[in-house]
């Protein structure tokens, strides 16, 4: 697999840090705005309805910086792979 083009690597702190203050401003907005579900659900099935979204968007931030640092490319994708699966968990259980 390639790794990114010679436009995405020039402009690498920029992207990063871009979409990592996306991210936090999503994440935040997630902190205050609260499926109806939560208000349902119980132990860590409410836990992962009240927190999994935002803490997915705190990852791919997390995944933006990293990126931006030029922090090794296992660590890049560790970090997208957790939000992936806090998403996944969050969408499992608000479906529940």
């Amino acid at each position: 697999m390639e790794g990114p083009g010679p436009w995405l690597e020039g402009h690498r702190r920029v992207v990063g840090l871009g979409g990592a203050a996306a991210a936090l401003t999503l994440a935040g907005i997630w902190t205050v705005v609260v499926p109806d579900r939560a208000d349902t659900a119980a132990g860590l099935q409410a836990l992962a309805v009240r927190w999994g979204h935002p803490l997915c968007w705190l990852l791919l931030a997390v995944s933006g910086v990293l990126y931006a640092v030029r922090a090794p490319s296992a660590a890049v994708a560790g970090a997208a792979w957790a939000a992936l699966a806090a998403y996944l968990v969050f969408l499992g259980t608000t479906l529940l």
